[in-house]
């Protein structure tokens, strides 16, 4: 991006997707029509599930980012920061998912992702919500109820079966209607308030918040039975802070020791090339749990970037990320440096490390 391009940006709050991110999208949606050609004859219900939860994710980006990613370079049009940056979010997502589902189809039960895939985090925007994020939204919302609408129609004729996706899918769509009417007038050159902007995002993730478990659900009904739908709970990994998993205590350890400008470097560098997993979502929610209840306690941090916390387990163990972590034990997760996955790491005590190591070590 060039120095026009990001005062523009800074000023407008709308953004030109490079060229190199179209074609790597493009790219993660061709994967996702490949694992679609090659699982055509699959009986898993769990691999389809996944397989759904990654093409759910593929055709809501695709329609969030509408004319940025269509057409050629000179006629691409701007969107608004947020459009751009959610999209990313859900772009990245799909990889993990097609090796869940490709692990699924080979070996049932090998997956560790866990099902149903929810959304995933919802960026916070300017007030009031920017009118071309929320045509994103519905066009997001649109391409989900063609998807899923005739797959309901049938699953009607199994009521029990799929009575949770079919509640699920009526307040869906019911979201969405009430979506497109704000939409609808906004689009009609009427001014309306602030309030009515911010209910009509609200609505539409409501929407895709229930449509992409609907799809999983037509594949795996089994998955989301007496499993209510809740509105996705964002934690830490939400925040672009480069800071927001490194542990408290490294920070100022860090600043005494003149690494500051090293550390902002490899933060920044670290969080440009991971991509958050359901499972490191999982575990940084499951934390805060703990925490708030008094079950675990910080005791050191990590000695790799980015520094996260390590924890100690109280007076009862604990469950996390499926595993049972005795009393007295420690745990910490290590996220994987240029892209590479996380390990969740469990020990009865680590040995403290006395300097901090940096991509370049």
């Amino acid at each position: 991006m060039g120095l026009f391009d990001k005062i523009r940006e800074s000023f407008t709050g709308q953004k030109k997707c490079p060229i190199e991110h179209l074609e790597s999208y493009k790219r993660l949606g061709e994967q996702v029509y490949e694992l679609h050609v090659e699982l055509a004859g699959c009986t898993s219900p769990l691999a389809l599930a996944y397989m759904q939860a990654a093409r759910s994710k593929q055709m809501m980006a695709d329609a969030m980012l509408g004319d940025a990613l269509s057409g050629p370079e000179g006629a691409r049009k701007a969107i608004p920061v947020i459009t751009h940056d959610q999209a990313d979010i859900w772009y990245g997502a799909i990889p993990d998912l097609i090796i869940a589902s490709r692990q699924e189809a080979a070996f049932p039960g090998s997956s560790r992702v866990l099902l149903p895939i929810r959304l995933g985090g919802q960026l916070e925007g300017p007030s009031p919500c920017p009118v071309e994020h929320l045509a994103g939204l519905r066009r997001a919302a649109a391409v989900m109820e063609e998807l899923v609408a005739d797959e309901v129609e049938a699953a009607r004729k199994e009521k029990d079966r799929f009575k949770n996706v079919i509640l699920l899918y009526e307040e869906a769509r019911t979201r969405k209607q009430s979506g497109d009417a704000i939409v609808g007038i906004i689009s009609g050159g009427r001014r309306v308030s602030v309030e009515s902007h911010e209910d009509a995002e609200k609505q539409y993730w409501m929407a895709l918040s229930n449509y992409i478990v609907i799809a999983q659900g037509l594949k795996a009904p089994e998955i989301i039975q007496d499993t209510p739908i809740e509105n996705y709970r964002t934690c830490k990994l939400d925040s672009n802070d480069i800071w927001k998993v490194t542990s408290k205590r490294a920070i100022p350890e860090i600043r005494r020791a003149g690494e500051w400008e090293q550390a902002v470097e490899d933060l920044t560098e670290h969080w440009q090339g991971c991509v958050i997993t359901e499972i490191e979502r999982e575990y940084e929610t499951t934390v805060e749990d703990l925490l708030s209840k008094g079950l675990i306690q910080e005791t050191s941090y990590w000695y790799c970037c980015p520094f996260p916390s390590v924890y100690q387990v109280g007076a009862h163990s604990v469950k996390v990320l499926g595993r049972v972590i005795p009393s007295g034990h420690h745990f910490v997760y290590e996220y994987g440096d240029d892209g590479a996955p996380g390990e969740f790491l469990t020990s009865p005590s680590f040995e403290k490390a006395y300097e901090r190591q940096y991509c370049e070590d």
